[in-house]
């Protein structure tokens, strides 16, 4: 089990695998968040179900990054080949979709005869888009510095990358505690600060293609159920003292034990991306088509279905219907069974038709 899964060409289906349930985790925390963040459904049987998922689920955008410095810090380039890197494959899908969802948020609210404030546009570029887009921005800063990551890396002097990597793990995790603890302000991580306590995750991802981690399937597995755990409880109780008005824990819809950066989400996303890369996929599931296939296939489009499928999800849940409190529902059980199918085949499906139009596949960052 300790094998590392074998690569052509420098590729790794690993990697793709990685990608691939990244993907799936986003969605279904977007899919769920409608059950488990609902007090009047609280310690229902699928407000649990939907919450011990959601806590899994938090390793996604973590993996991301972990991947995105896995696959891009080992390859050199210069200043100018990574500028226009930056710009095709972040910046423009970035803009791109922050105009296209404004875009439709302002036709959406004049549908349903809401108001729509035209300021937020500009605005919200100071606070990270305010939308599932800030994981783009913080991709564009550390895309941005790639040359002296680069160079990081290539003084191959591991005393001091693993002292670079814990500094910045230790201060994400210290200034994402002190913030529920102290600052109590939504907006401390801005557009141009959120990019730092990220920077761990995105070292990460290289130390583990150069270094490797040097622990048993068995240890890491443990690392991970008790970061799972200990996420699951912590993040029972923040939400048990905010519903009887104790929000030491919780800030803006969130709990502190859900942040990407709690140091329990931390410690499961590092065991977890870890995990996934050593794994040695059964020669039967390799050799199945269906299933190489469909992992590389899902893995490709995964970044044109996070761009997409928010938009999908606001159109189905707002003008068809699909919600939890709608009479078309049968029960909770059927809504997140319809509201998932949907979701993602829709998206699936536009990504696909997207991809084979060479001007929109700009707009995803493709090639």
């Amino acid at each position: 089990m300790n094998a590392s899964p074998a690569t052509k060409q420098g590729y790794s289906f690993n990697a793709d695998l990685v990608r691939s349930i990244a993907i799936i985790f986003v969605v279904g925390i977007h899919i769920l968040s409608p059950i488990y963040a609902r007090p009047d459904f609280f310690n229902g049987s699928l407000w649990w179900a939907s919450y011990i998922l959601n806590v899994l689920f938090r390793t996604s955008v973590p993996l991301f990054v972990i991947l995105s410095g896995y696959l891009v810090l080992g390859k050199e380039t210069s200043i100018k080949q990574n500028l226009v890197r930056v710009r095709d494959r972040i910046l423009v899908p970035l803009f791109s979709f922050y105009t296209i969802f404004h875009i439709y948020s302002y036709f959406a609210a004049q549908l349903r005869s809401e108001p729509y404030d035209y300021l937020d546009y500009f605005v919200n570029l100071s606070k990270n888009t305010y939308t599932y887009l800030y994981f783009l921005v913080i991709l564009a800063f550390l895309y941005f510095l790639l040359p002296l990551f680069q160079a990081l890396f290539n003084s191959n002097n591991k005393k001091v990358i693993k002292y670079t990597i814990i500094f910045f793990f230790v201060n994400a995790i210290l200034g994402t505690f002190v913030r529920y603890l102290t600052l109590r302000v939504g907006d401390v991580f801005h557009t141009f600060t959120l990019w730092i306590v990220w920077v761990g995750y995105f070292l990460f991802g290289q130390w583990y293609k150069k270094y490797g981690v040097d622990l048993s399937f068995k240890k890491l597995t443990s690392i991970f159920i008790g970061g799972f755990i200990f996420t699951a409880i912590f993040g029972y109780l923040n939400t048990f003292w905010h519903i009887n008005g104790n929000d030491i824990f919780y800030i803006g819809g969130q709990t502190y034990a859900e942040e990407y950066l709690s140091i329990s989400v931390v410690v499961m996303s590092l065991a977890l991306f870890t995990l996934i890369m050593k794994f040695k996929i059964p020669d039967s599931l390799m050799k199945s088509n269906l299933f190489t296939k469909s992992i590389q296939k899902l893995a490709q489009l995964s970044f044109g279905i996070y761009l997409i499928h928010p938009i999908v999800m606001d159109y189905i849940n707002k003008f068809q219907g699909v919600t939890a409190d709608s009479p078309s529902m049968p029960n909770l059980w059927i809504y997140v069974l319809v509201n998932a199918s949907i979701t993602f085949g829709a998206s699936f499906i536009l990504i696909l038709l997207i991809q084979k139009i060479p001007v929109l596949r700009k707009i995803v960052g493709l090639k």
